[in-house]
């Protein structure tokens, strides 16, 4: 049943984020202030001892030249010396609370720029924190009857000890205050925004809540029929009524998408069994007229593509070699039959008629859209190129050829050499493999012999599968 809300999801919301932001923005400020002067106060006390270690610094350098000119027993060049390191502590003065004070080893006062004028008052500070010869000593207490902070240090060359302070009124008031007033703040804002906040989100989120749970049900069990309840009439109520508009939606679309992937499924596979097949036939045309053996080309797919994987490439490249392999010798569809099925040797002018197979066969296939044949074109054209650049018809040496090419052109060597034809008996497969492994680096890629020779097995298991039920006539070997 739809219940009425006093105020819309909108207003409601901006009842949040009104004081959520406004607490927000007061936490986020009273924390950036507090660790503001946090920085400030380690930045101040590091100021201190950067103005002891610059004022030590100057001081080194007149005293280095002095020694330099060997003028430091000279009275008057000392004067100068402390009227030079009086000068620089002037300005090093940053407020009116500063004092910098400097004594030698007999208690007397070198110089004393800054606040206190008081030299008596100025000795006792120097009893009561006397810096360790050559090292530091911080000053945070009473110092010449003020309290202060400040930084004491000695200089061995001189025999000063020199004092850099401040009042410590002056240096932490500002800073305690705004940490006072930043806390309170903080604590305030912290508490009233929790409380409100707390109360305000168990009160508007109760129907949102029932009608995501809703949502959630319906979206995991896939029960798009069902529906969500309004629960209010406001945004939140429109909210459900959308959703249940849309799965009304999702349930006419889901069992319309169904239909369409599982006819898209069948066509996929329709389309690439027919594809299959028809490059099946097509690899077998050559076979018809040259009629080596009846499943040579199936044999050279299979080998081709087990030599495929065997080199990296993937399931989807070992497929299309599968196929395009097949289609090596296609280009013999153009060779006259009176060359083609001469008995006897083939002389010069002949020969060159059944090496131009490979580029008929280039020539039929270069232009098609189907990768697998674009794949057959290369093969076709590169086959019979060897790796050390005797072959045909371009003279490619190594590999510059392509690999479908080098692939194909060994396997379909083995495979002359093993199985039987009419110009020859079949090889023992030790035989054919001695063979080509003498050849590897000259006729086939090494890489490629011994990768295609690791495991013989499977070549024996494609052998049996896809045997020759008898020999064929032919005079053309596949080494042409």
């Amino acid at each position: 049943m739809s219940k009425k809300g006093f105020l819309s999801l909108g207003a409601r919301l901006l009842l949040f984020l009104i004081p959520v932001a406004v607490g927000s923005l007061l936490v986020s400020g009273s924390i950036t202030s507090l660790y503001a002067n946090r920085g400030v106060d380690k930045a101040m006390t590091r100021l201190l001892v950067y103005k002891a270690e610059d004022f030590v610094r100057h001081v080194d350098s007149q005293w280095a030249l002095l020694l330099e000119n060997d003028l430091q027993s000279d009275p008057a060049y000392m004067a100068s010396l402390r009227m030079s390191a009086a000068s620089y502590a002037v300005t090093m003065l940053r407020s009116e609370g500063e004092w910098i004070l400097a004594v030698d080893d007999h208690d007397k006062i070198v110089f004393s720029v800054g606040a206190l004028s008081d030299d008596a008052a100025a000795l006792d500070g120097v009893r009561a924190f006397r810096p360790v010869s050559g090292g530091d000593i911080h000053i945070a207490g009473e110092f010449a009857g003020e309290e202060r902070i400040g930084f004491g240090f000695n200089i061995p060359a001189l025999g000063w000890d020199v004092y850099v302070t401040d009042l410590k009124e002056t240096y932490f008031a500002e800073s305690r205050l705004v940490r006072l007033n930043t806390a309170i703040l903080v604590a305030i804002t912290v508490l009233v925004a929790s409380v409100f906040v707390i109360w305000f989100i168990r009160r508007s989120l109760k129907p949102l809540r029932s009608v995501v749970a809703d949502m959630q049900r319906i979206v995991q069990g896939r029960e798009f029929g069902q529906r969500v309840d309004p629960v209010q009439n406001d945004e939140v109520g429109e909210l459900a009524r959308e959703f249940n508009q849309m799965s009304d939606y999702l349930e006419h679309a889901i069992g319309r998408l169904k239909d369409a992937v599982m006819q898209e499924a069948e066509a996929r596979i329709e389309v690439r069994n027919r594809e299959h097949e028809t490059l099946e036939v097509l690899g077998r045309v050559s076979d018809i007229r040259d009629e080596e053996t009846s499943k040579h080309t199936s044999r050279v797919g299979e080998y081709a593509a087990l030599l495929s994987l065997r080199n990296g490439d993937t399931h989807e490249e070992a497929n299309l070699m599968r196929l395009a392999a097949q289609l090596h010798d296609i280009g013999k569809v153009g060779i006259p039959d009176k060359v083609l099925g001469k008995e006897g040797k083939l002389n010069k002018e002949e020969w060159v008629i059944v090496e131009s197979h490979v580029q008929v066969g280039w020539e039929i296939l270069k232009n098609c859209s189907s990768p697998i044949l674009r794949a057959g074109a290369d093969i076709a054209l590169s086959h019979h190129e060897r790796w050390n650049g005797s072959g045909y018809p371009s003279g490619l040496e190594g590999k510059d050829i392509p690999i479908r090419g080098r692939i194909t052109g060994l396997v379909d060597v083995f495979d002359a050499l093993i199985t039987e034809r009419p110009y020859k008996d079949a090889w023992e497969l030790d035989r054919a493999v001695e063979w080509i492994t003498g050849e590897s680096g000259r006729l086939f890629d090494p890489e490629l012999v011994e990768l295609f020779f690791a495991d013989l097995q499977p070549v024996r298991d494609i052998l049996e599968r896809y045997g020759d039920k008898g020999p064929e006539d032919s005079r053309i070997s596949a080494l042409t």
